[in-house]
């Protein structure tokens, strides 16, 4: 599938950037989105071998200390990067990432613009508390829960939202007692599960923030908000999540930006002042009524949807963090979609393997509806017809990821799409 938008000119007098985390979906699509518009696109991540490394607008490959085991070095060597560069724009998509940089923020923008919300904004959107705390006040709905900090205080806490319960840490980016990690939420549907995994989170140090489960649809609505004005607004639907209860969108669709979640989602990045990009997130319950799950303020996972419908916020973050013009609020195409096909593949794996999950369709129907999106023809996570190079990168590691039943399954499936012959 194609892009909406032309290619750009360079924008007069443009800084290089610099796209960490190099390893992950949205920073490929900013390095095409950046490449396209004829910037200097220099690429780095702790590993050799990531998908944005083999980009054809990857105008250098670097390869940082490892973030996780000595986050000092890893900085160090961003700011030397930057120095040399000369004072270019840093985009930063990984939690872990934006944690160590925002500890040394004076630091890093002494010597480059940091594509991130300011200091205070960044503090309240990151703590899911302070964000549910201001939603509420704005008379958002938000899941009713409780937070814990102390493991003596898991059953009762347990017992008063009852199972299933959501279990999500306070920060995504957990710098525990034992190691730094990345916290996703977590679905308990038994009351000694649920104690066992706030105790775990908790005695690590950890605020445990546990939610009633919600039935509907998954909604986000993404910002680019600037000056005090949203320069663009954009809308998609979550069909499929991995893992199920949520976390990363593998199969999603662009839609008109629903009236109310619109609206909310506009009066709280107004009310956190939250500046640059970032993808607020919904469910809906079995009414329909939204409640606010998080803000992501970074770059999300799913943006390439955005950029394919004919919103581009890679480039947009990267003319705010430079002080260029952002131009009028672009409109977008609704009804592309895009997915995730590794992540695709996981999603598969686990309602297949778990399908007393609340968010497992029964096993036929998940295997069909995996199969069926073929015939429809999405867009796809890392493949561009114009810079293949990064999804060969990560075709061999999907092609292995698929246990052989459900290969077979998908091999007859596609036959009666008549869209392979017998196959390979």
């Amino acid at each position: 599938m194609g892009y909406l938008e032309i290619v750009h000119s360079p924008p007069d007098g443009s800084l290089p950037a610099l796209v960490l985390d190099a390893v992950l979906r949205q920073s490929l699509v900013a390095v095409r989105s950046l490449g396209r518009a004829g910037i200097a696109v220099h690429v780095a991540e702790s590993a050799a071998g990531a998908p944005a490394f083999a980009s054809r607008w990857c105008a250098d490959r670097i390869v940082l200390p490892d973030l996780v085991t000595d986050p000092g070095a890893y900085v160090d060597r961003i700011l030397e990067l930057c120095s040399r560069l000369g004072h270019p724009v840093v985009i930063a998509s990984h939690d872990g990432t934006i944690d160590a940089l925002r500890s040394r923020r004076a630091e890093v923008e002494q010597v480059a613009e940091l594509a991130l919300a300011p200091e205070a904004a960044m503090s309240a959107a990151v703590d899911k508390r302070s964000t549910l705390a201001v939603a509420e006040q704005l008379g958002l709905h938000i899941p009713p829960g409780v937070t814990v900090s102390e493991p003596t205080d898991a059953a009762a806490a347990v017992d008063a939202i009852g199972v299933p319960v959501v279990i999500k840490p306070a920060v995504s980016w957990v710098d525990g007692r034992t190691a730094a990690w990345r916290a996703a939420p977590m679905l308990a549907r038994e009351r000694d599960q649920a104690i066992g995994q706030v105790s775990r989170l908790t005695g690590d140090g950890v605020a445990a923030l546990l939610q009633r489960w919600l039935p509907g649809a998954r909604e986000a609505v993404s910002t680019l908000y600037a000056n005090g004005s949203m320069a663009a607004i954009f809308a998609q639907r979550a069909e499929r999540m991995s893992p199920l209860l949520g976390g990363t969108s593998v199969l999603r669709e662009s839609i008109p930006v629903p009236d109310d979640i619109g609206g909310m989602s506009v009066r709280l990045i107004r009310e956190l002042s939250l500046e640059g990009y970032a993808e607020v997130e919904f469910r809906r319950d079995a009414d329909g009524r939204p409640f606010l799950m998080e803000i992501n303020p970074r770059l999300s996972a799913s943006v390439e949807i955005a950029v394919r419908s004919g919103v581009d916020f890679p480039l947009l973050l990267y003319r705010w963090a430079a002080s260029l013009p952002l131009g009028a609020p672009p409109g977008y195409r609704v009804g592309r979609r895009m997915r995730f096909l590794g992540g695709d593949i996981a999603w598969l794996k686990e309602a297949l393997r778990d399908p007393a999950h609340p968010d497992a369709p029964p096993p036929k129907t998940a295997i069909g509806t995996f199969a069926a999106e073929f015939a429809r023809f999405p867009g796809y996570d890392f493949w561009d017809a114009r810079d293949p190079a990064p999804a060969a990168v990560v075709a061999s590691h999907v092609a292995r990821s698929l246990p052989p039943r459900i290969a077979r399954a998908l091999r007859h499936r596609l036959r009666d799409a008549d869209l392979v012959g017998e196959a390979t």
